[in-house]
C-alpha cells in the first residue's frame, strides 16, 4: 500500500486561537479542533476580527420566529401564538365560550358527545398512545462506542468523531451495517469517495505527481536541465590586461594577440627610419634647405608646417593605441548591447527565431491563472459546497416549519 501525505492546516482550540490571536497568511486555514470550525487568512486581518468560513450562510436545519413567516396574514402569526384554544377562538372573532351547540359544520359539538371508532380521523394524540416503545438519543465519542451501546430499534446516536448523527433500524446494535447515518440535504456525505475520518492525499486532489517542497527547495526540472546544458556556464572574472579568447581562455592582451608582435610602441613623430626607408632616401635629392622640425617639404618644394592638418588628419587625436577612447558611433552601437554578467533589458526581449520561450505551460502550470490572491474566483468545488447552504436573507412558506420557539407549530 503506498505511503500516503496528510495535509493538515495550523489547528487549535478556540480558546487558543482567541489568546494567540494571530494573522494568517494569505488562503493559509486554521482550524478549531472543539468547534470543527475554521477561518481562511488574508495576510493582515487578525484572528479574533476574521469571519468563519461559511458564516454568512444559515445552516439547513434552522429556525424562524413566526414574525418572519412571509407568506402569513398578521391573523395567520396571531394563531401561531395563542396560546389556548379560546385564545384562537378570540382571534378569529368566534368568543371564548358558550358557543351554540347543533349538528351543522358551522356550530359547535356537546362536550358529553361519544364518539364511534369510524368517525375519529387525523392522528391520535401522543399523549393518548400506550407507552409501547420508547426513543433514546444517544452522544458517543465515536464509532467503538456506538455499537457498544444497548439500543433498540429507533434509538438515535450523535457522534462527536465526525459530528453525524445515526438512527438504529434493526434491534442489532452491534451491526455498523444497521446504524443508518441521517444526512441533512447539503452535507457532505463522502470526501473522494470515502466516508468517516477521511485523510486526502495528494492523489485524491489530482496531485500525484507533485511533490511538497517549498519554492526555494524545488529541484531543477528535466526539461529546466535540458535546456539550461544548452547555455554557457558563468564566466570566472578575468583581469584588465586579458582577452577572453575563442577557445574560452583567458589570454594577455597585447600586440602579439593582435598579430602586430613586430611593431613598436612609439609616436609618429618618434618612429625610425626604417632599413628599407633609408635605403629609399638614400637615392633622394638632398640638397634641399634645411627647414624646422616643425616643417615638411611640400611637393611644390616649399616648406609647410607639419602637422595633422597637412596629412588629411585634421580630426585625428594624437592618443597611444590602448588610450584611445570610444566614439560617438562605437558608444551607440554598445549602448543597444547587453552586458555579458547580469545583463539588464529594456522593453520587450524577443527571442531569436527557433528558439523555446518559457510559458507557464513550460514550467508544468498550464492550468494556473495569473490572478492575485484576493482576485481569486470561487472554485467549482466551493461552488457545489456554497450551493447547499441557505443565504443569510431568505424566507420560508409556514409548511416548512417544524417548530417554532421551540415548540409545535
Amino acid at each position: 500500500m503506498p505511503v500516503q501525505t496528510v495535509i493538515q492546516p495550523r489547528r487549535g482550540t478556540a480558546a487558543a486561537w482567541t489568546t494567540a490571536n494571530p494573522v494568517l497568511a494569505t488562503g493559509e486555514i486554521g482550524f478549531e479542533t472543539d468547534t470543527l470550525k475554521k477561518k481562511v487568512g488574508d495576510g493582515t486581518t487578525l484572528w479574533n476580527a476574521l469571519a468563519y468560513e461559511g458564516s454568512d450562510k444559515a445552516n439547513v436545519s434552522h429556525v424562524h420566529t413566526v414574525s418572519q413567516l412571509s407568506d402569513a396574514t398578521q391573523i395567520g402569526r396571531d394563531i401561531l401564538q395563542d396560546a389556548t384554544a379560546a385564545d384562537v377562538r378570540a382571534t378569529i372573532g368566534a368568543g371564548t365560550s358558550n358557543l351554540a351547540i347543533g349538528t351543522t359544520s358551522t356550530t359547535a359539538m356537546r362536550g358529553d358527545k361519544t364518539f364511534a371508532f369510524s368517525e375519529i380521523t387525523g392522528l391520535i394524540a401522543t399523549a393518548q398512545l400506550p407507552p409501547i416503545a420508547i426513543t433514546n438519543l444517544y452522544t458517543v465519542a465515536d464509532q467503538a462506542a456506538m455499537l457498544a451501546l444497548t439500543a433498540e430499534r429507533g434509538d438515535m446516536v450523535i457522534r462527536q468523531d465526525n459530528a453525524e448523527t445515526y438512527v438504529l433500524s434493526t434491534d442489532s446494535p452491534a451491526t455498523l451495517a444497521d446504524w443508518k447515518m441521517i444526512t441533512a440535504p447539503g452535507n457532505v456525505t463522502s470526501v473522494a469517495g470515502r466516508q468517516g475520518a477521511v485523510v486526502l492525499t495528494k492523489s485524491d486532489v489530482g496531485l500525484a505527481n507533485v511533490d511538497n517542497t517549498s519554492d526555494l527547495n524545488k529541484p531543477i526540472s528535466t526539461a529546466t536541465q535540458t535546456a539550461l546544458n544548452g547555455k554557457e556556464a558563468t564566466i570566472a572574472a578575468g583581469t584588465t590586461a586579458q582577452y577572453r579568447r575563442g577557445d574560452k581562455t583567458w589570454q594577455t592582451l597585447d600586440k602579439t594577440a593582435v598579430g602586430l608582435a613586430n611593431v613598436d610602441n612609439t609616436s609618429d613623430a618618434s618612429k625610425p627610419v626604417s632599413t628599407a626607408q633609408q635605403s629609399a632616401l638614400n637615392a633622394k635629392e638632398n640638397t634641399i634647405v634645411a627647414g624646422t622640425t616643425a616643417q615638411y617639404y611640400r611637393g611644390d618644394k616649399t616648406w609647410q608646417t607639419l602637422n595633422s592638418t597637412a596629412v588629411g588628419l585634421g580630426n585625428v587625436n594624437n592618443t597611444a593605441d590602448s588610450a584611445k577612447p570610444v566614439s560617438t558611433a562605437q558608444q551607440t552601437a554598445l549602448d543597444a548591447k547587453a552586458n555579458l554578467a547580469s545583463p539588464t533589458f529594456t522593453g520587450t526581449p524577443t527571442l531569436p527565431s527557433g528558439t523555446l520561450g518559457l510559458t507557464k505551460t513550460t514550467v508544468g502550470l498550464a492550468n494556473v491563472d495569473n490572478t492575485s490572491d484576493a482576485a481569486k474566483p470561487v472554485s467549482t468545488a466551493t461552488q457545489t459546497a456554497l450551493n447547499g447552504k441557505a443565504n443569510t436573507s431568505h424566507t420560508h412558506v409556514s409548511s416548512d416549519i417544524l417548530a417554532i420557539d421551540g415548540g409545535t407549530p
